[in-house]
């Protein structure tokens, strides 16, 4: 049996077959939990901000055009919902110890000095920032994906990872 886009699990949903839903759920639950944990890096918090956005995410399922691909709308919901989370909890001021960078094991083809290095880099960034960093090399988004995600223009993605970039080297280099 072949499996189902992501469009028609959408449109089984809106016809009224809201177990299908929970197709969605198992395809997207994993990848936005890795972009909530970016964000916010603390694991329950994290699994909040994934539940939070699944349920706001079929409220509003009847809404949904096609406009984008569903994956883009989806994230999108849960960047907002994780910026949100780091916003509230730290009332308008991003700090280090309440969203910062989610520890992973280390990547094999890096000595562990340079991956420290490059977590505490990544500290030292906005969540914002975390997270166009997560969607670009981790999701392995497009830039016209995350221009939607995060509501910014393609130019504008560009140049952010362009300052990214070279930020992240700096830190990497203290």
């Amino acid at each position: 049996m072949e499996t189902p886009t992501d469009m028609e699990i959408v449109q089984r949903v809106q016809a009224g077959d809201a177990e299908a839903f929970g197709l969605l759920v198992h395809r997207y639950s994993g990848r936005l939990y890795a972009l909530a944990q970016a964000v916010v890096r603390d694991a329950q918090r994290a699994e909040d901000v994934v539940q939070e956005s699944f349920i706001r995410a079929y409220e509003h399922l009847g809404g949904f055009r096609g406009a984008s691909a569903f994956a883009t709308w989806l994230y999108r919901i849960a960047y907002n919902r994780a910026v949100g989370e780091c916003r509230r909890r730290s009332f308008g001021r991003i700090d280090t110890e309440s969203c910062a960078v989610a520890e992973e094991p280390s990547d094999e083809r890096y000595d562990g000095e340079t991956v420290a290095r490059m977590r505490r880099a990544l500290e030292r960034l906005r969540p914002e920032e975390r997270a166009l960093v997560t969607l670009f090399y981790e999701e392995e988004r497009s830039v016209a994906e995350i221009a939607q995600i995060m509501d910014l223009s393609l130019s504008n993605v560009k140049v952010r990872l362009h300052r990214l970039r070279g930020r992240l080297r700096g830190y990497m280099e203290e």
